[in-house]
């Protein structure tokens, strides 16, 4: 089949700006509530917060100058803005708002008895002066609880008497240095370093994070400090690193990238840089962590990372005895291996002393700034089992936040991420294989401990999960059988896979790629497993075994780095955004789940999917090449907050129309502006994407140059009729900054011109910020009909009578 470039997407209408009309519609009084009821009860806990701040600063007069930190209850949904210019009035400010705008909000009070907060409220009980309606909105007010604040692994296993390591993330105050003044008054506060010693600290827009040694005691004492937002151990890396597997090099070619290829850098345990299949595509390594001095894997994870981002998949590598490597691998070490002095087991840490989140800022600044290396890619195969979206936080974690903050300073840098891993046979009621099998993959949705682990909830880097390879097993050896039964069937999800949904319902992971299976079986009394479950990797102990065999979303997040630094090399002048945005629209999913297979309710199967295999398995084919039945259009551009823009595609309709499924599929990729502290919008603005056919563009335009005061988009009833409805709907694709939707159709017939309205939504408060994005169409069909040209055609005619 012919393979083509890919072609542009006209704008019809450059930015129009959007215009408010209409007005709000007021908070309303909570069901079953008396004003001069919640008065009464909200002065008494007001008097509490008050009292408790006061026993603090009592306690650390003269050396410490705490703030007034506690929480007030949302209780229905609120304008961001409108709720802190309120708040500001009465002396309160926000310092982090809940994840859905209901909920707890956490608040600074710079007026320390409450005294305008106070005088309001008792107003608006009382049936004279001002109403106050804003008190409806408002329900409990409270002090954080200590045991909110305490992390998952710190709960599991407590401090003791000896002075041990934790992580203490602070409320980001708005002013930078009252979170410095705070950090040096702590360190007067507690002189003695065999009892409090802070090593590390990192301050960015979105957070505050120290690495502190510290004693029960201490701790004891710091935990009702309200300026803590949260304390935990520091995570530890999970990895199951083996060998398996020599090889003879003498018939296997090797073959170094070229020399303008891009780079892609792998922050994990270092890599092997003279091994045999990977010293000739090494660009730099550099160790950032003092557990070890030398840069090089002792860990063996970093390594089979390495081999499978400048690889891709080894078992192909080894059928075409070629190893050619696409990109120049450039390695970031914030892993060490320790090894266990009673049975001699290695597992990977990180330096005690130092912030993992210090240490991959240190390392993508270092790199990145670094042109020579002319790095695009970042892969970061890493992250916290102890910390599980919505069951241990739902609070985005500095970890995913300095990710999300390094990849908005670094537009044309993709950063690509691992959902993390969940063995399934840890899960309560799998006790027996039988009883996995029976429960997979309904647990994947159903069981809170199989949800994507920080930094997997990063907005702006794509995230990644595992489906199952073709099932293979192990030759038996002496003669032995036995019944080896594969938890998945190939292009099913992977039993260890985590899932979706991200931080305000993002979907989440957004690709999967082949990472593993579970193939297992009963052996004198206990389940083993069979190695043909598990990839082909490189190891770490080069002059033993060359390879060995593993399986994880650590290896799966590597071979999409793989193709993203391939289509780096095709289009060096593109941004993340294009090379994500060809990434997604060229994915497809290699199996399509029923509405059994999730247990899912009828016609939801496809949603459940989402959240579990993202968009599904990219193709390098499809991201670098248009067809002449596939046609690829994209536009790179930017938006200002607030307002739209319309493009118009002639197709040919007689072709796209004729005998055959065919499909639309629309991807739109952009870099907002993140905050940790905004959980009711992580993104500092939102797109929408609309698609319309038989329509004329000016109506478009006219038709969404106005907005409700609520933003949502109220259609006229000839506009409505145009719209084409797209899976997996607007409300579900918007909450992230990686959309993509699609529709198949095989009898209907779609009449030109097709329009897309993009639509910039906001709580920035910059009017001026541009966004940056990129948008794409494309048009399938499934005969090898000539639509490239004919598209190609109308395009260039436009362009001759514009």
């Amino acid at each position: 089949m012919n393979r083509y470039e890919h072609l542009p997407l006209n704008q019809y209408q450059g930015e129009v700006q959007r215009q408010t009309q209409g007005g709000g519609g007021g908070f309303k009084i909570p069901e079953g509530r008396t004003k001069s009821g919640y008065v009464k009860e909200t002065e008494q806990k007001v008097e509490r917060i008050v009292s408790s701040f006061n026993s603090v600063k009592a306690k650390y007069l003269g050396i410490i100058n705490p703030s007034l930190i506690f929480e007030i209850e949302i209780n229905q949904g609120v304008d961001f803005k409108t709720l802190e210019q309120t708040m500001s009035s009465m002396g309160i400010h926000i310092l982090s708002s809940a994840e859905n705008k209901k909920g707890y909000w956490v608040v600074f009070g710079d007026d320390m008895d409450l005294e305008r907060f106070k005088t309001k409220l008792k107003s608006y009980g009382s049936p004279e002066g001002p109403k106050y309606d804003f008190f409806n909105a408002f329900g409990v007010l409270r002090d954080i609880p200590k045991e909110e604040k305490i992390g998952a692994m710190l709960k599991n296993n407590p401090l003791n008497d000896t002075a041990e390591f934790i992580d203490i993330e602070l409320w980001r105050m708005t002013d930078n240095q009252k979170n410095q003044s705070f950090i040096n008054e702590l360190k007067i506060a507690y002189p003695n370093p065999t009892e409090f010693r802070i090593t590390d600290q990192i301050i960015t827009k979105s957070f505050v994070l120290l690495r502190v040694k510290l004693t029960k005691t201490v701790f004891d004492e710091i935990i009702e400090l309200k300026e803590i937002a949260r304390v935990d151990r520091p995570s530890i890396p999970v990895f199951n690193p083996f060998d398996l597997k020599n090889l003879d090099l003498k018939e296997i070619e090797k073959v170094p990238p070229d020399e303008s290829a891009s780079g892609i850098l792998i922050i994990d345990s270092g890599i092997i840089a003279n091994h045999p299949l990977l010293d000739n595509c090494i660009g730099a390594e550099e160790n950032y962590q003092n557990g070890e001095t030398a840069t090089h894997d002792t860990v063996g994870h970093g390594t089979a990372v390495a081999g499978c981002a400048a690889y891709g998949g080894l078992e192909r590598c080894l059928s075409d005895n070629q190893f050619i490597a696409s990109n120049w691998i450039f390695s970031a070490k914030v892993m060490y291996a320790e090894t266990n002095t009673l049975n001699g087991q290695v597992r990977a840490i990180y330096d005690p002393e130092k912030l993992v989140e210090h240490q991959l800022k240190d390392a993508v600044e270092d790199f990145l700034t670094n042109l020579d290396y002319q790095i695009r890619v970042v892969n970061i195969s890493l992250g916290n089992s102890n910390e599980i979206w919505h069951k241990n936080y739902t609070r985005q974690l500095p970890l995913a936040s300095i990710i999300d903050e390094l990849a908005y300073m670094y537009p044309n840098v993709v950063f690509i991420i691992s959902t993390g891993n969940q063995d399934p046979l840890y899960l309560d009621g799998h006790e027996t294989i039988e009883m996995l099998k029976t429960n997979y993959p309904k647990y994947l949705i159903q069981n809170d401990n199989c949800k994507i682990v920080n930094p997997a909830t990063s907005a702006l880097a794509l995230t990644v999960g595992s489906i199952a390879q073709p099932i293979n097993t192990q030759i038996e050896r002496f003669g032995e059988e036995q019944i080896k039964i594969p938890i998945a069937d190939e292009n099913q999800p992977s039993p260890f896979t985590r899932t979706g949904p991200g931080i305000n319902g993002m979907i989440k992971p957004e690709l999967v790629e082949y990472g593993g299976n579970l193939i297992l079986y009963n052996n004198s009394g206990r389940i083993s497993e069979d190695v043909g479950g598990k990839l082909l990797l490189l190891s770490s102990k080069a002059s033993t075994d060359l390879l060995r065999f593993d399986s994880g979303t650590s290896f799966s997040a590597p071979k999409i780095s793989h193709i993203a630094g391939q289509i780096a090399n095709r289009y060096p002048q593109r941004s993340a955004n294009y090379i994500k945005n060809m990434l997604l629209s060229g994915a497809n999913y290699p199996f399509i789940p029923d509405d059994n297979f999730y247990g899912s309710k009828e016609g939801k199967a496809l949603s459940d999917h989402l959240n579990v295999s993202g968009f599904g398995v990219p193709s390098l084919e499809r991201a670098i090449n248009s067809f002449d039945n596939r046609v690829v259009l994209f536009d790179e551009s930017t938006l200002q907050l607030n307002k739209v823009k319309v493009y118009q595609i002639q197709i040919p309709e007689d072709d796209f129309n004729s005998t055959g499924n065919k499909r639309i599929i629309s991807t739109l990729t952009f870099t907002p502006e993140t905050r940790l502290t905004r959980g009711d919008s992580y993104l500092g603005n939102r797109m929408k994407l609309y698609l319309f056919h038989s329509i004329n563009p000016q109506v478009l335009v006219e038709s969404f140059g106005v907005v409700e005061s609520n933003e949502d988009e109220i259609l006229p009833e000839n506009v409505k009729r145009c719209k084409i409805e797209m899976f997996p709907g607007i409300s579900k694709c918007d909450k992230g900054c990686h959309q993509k939707y699609w529709v198949n159709f095989k009898k209907k017939n779609i009449v030109s011109p097709i329009s897309l309205v993009l639509i910039n939504n906001k709580w920035m408060n910059d009017e001026n910020t541009q966004i940056n994005y990129c948008l794409s169409v494309v048009f399938e069909h499934e005969t090898n009909i000539n639509l490239y040209n004919k598209i190609r055609a109308n395009i260039q005619t436009r362009a001759r009578v514009r």
